[in-house]
């Protein structure tokens, strides 16, 4: 399916206009009391999630009415478009919760099932990722690239929570990874894939993910010299985990995780 029809710079410049603007409902809130609601999968959200969510879409309908949107705390409009944008607001909401500044918002734009635009914004942290499909990988206005690490014992691997990891199938595999690495750590969510994609780690592994959390990794990994690919060999979309790598470990990853299921 062909782009040729989207501005990607256009395009690129309203996400990233788009996730400033949600700062202002969250980071109002951060490290302040606030009130905590579980919904329907115990996952917390908070007042910050919707708010930021809605300023989103609410910019999105005037200024993209013919696009589609799926967000994760307000679901899906426009579920036929071709393009779609994927809303997280917060993703590492319980980080948020915590006053831990590693929570992001993830703003993608689809063509079809692909991401072609990403945005990991960090905006307690002041940092901000982007790519767009052929325009490389950018953080903070510099060339963001993986790492050319290709031994795991040089390697820093991530996962976002030891006890999802062991409630996977391939915990086992994964604990084995992390013996051999020369670091490994829990720095999860978001924050993990962003360090992948500027080099600063080698891999992190999502083993439970929905769509909102991972539809920026595609582009902004393929942009940065890396790889994002589910472990199973699933469309990202559709196969609830993910891999980013600097991609020379990937394929080995893969291997590795998935031997002996």
């Amino acid at each position: 399916m062909s782009n040729s029809d989207l501005d990607l710079e256009k395009e690129l410049s309203l996400a990233r206009e788009l996730v400033k603007l949600a700062e202002a409902p969250i980071l109002s809130r951060f490290q302040h009391k606030m009130t905590v609601v579980k919904k329907r999968d115990n996952s917390p959200v908070t007042e910050a999630d919707r708010d930021a969510e809605i300023l989103i879409r609410e910019r999105l309908a005037a200024l993209r009415p013919d696009h589609g949107v799926i967000g994760e705390e307000f679901g899906v409009h426009l579920p036929l478009a071709r393009f779609k944008w994927v809303v997280d607001p917060i993703d590492g909401t319980k980080a948020f919760i915590h006053g831990v500044p590693l929570f992001g918002t993830l703003l993608a734009l689809l063509d079809g099932d692909r991401p072609v635009v990403g945005v990991i914004h960090m905006p307690a942290l002041g940092e901000s990722l982007w790519a767009a499909e052929g325009m490389g990988a950018w953080i903070n206005d510099s060339r963001a690239r993986v790492s050319g690490v290709s031994e795991f014992g040089d390697a820093l691997l991530l996962d976002g929570s030891a006890i999802t990891v062991s409630k996977s199938p391939w915990a086992k595999q994964w604990m084995e990874l992390r013996g051999q690495a020369g670091v490994a750590r829990g720095w999860g969510d978001c924050y993990g894939h962003l360090l992948v994609a500027c080099g600063r780690a080698e891999a992190m592994l999502d083993p439970v993910v929905n769509i909102w959390d991972v539809a920026p990794m595609g582009v902004i990994l393929q942009e940065a010299g890396g790889k994002f690919s589910s472990v199973d060999g699933k469309p990202w979309a559709e196969a609830g985990n993910g891999l980013s790598s600097n991609g020379q470990l990937h394929q080995d990853i893969l291997q590795r995780l998935n031997s002996g299921l």
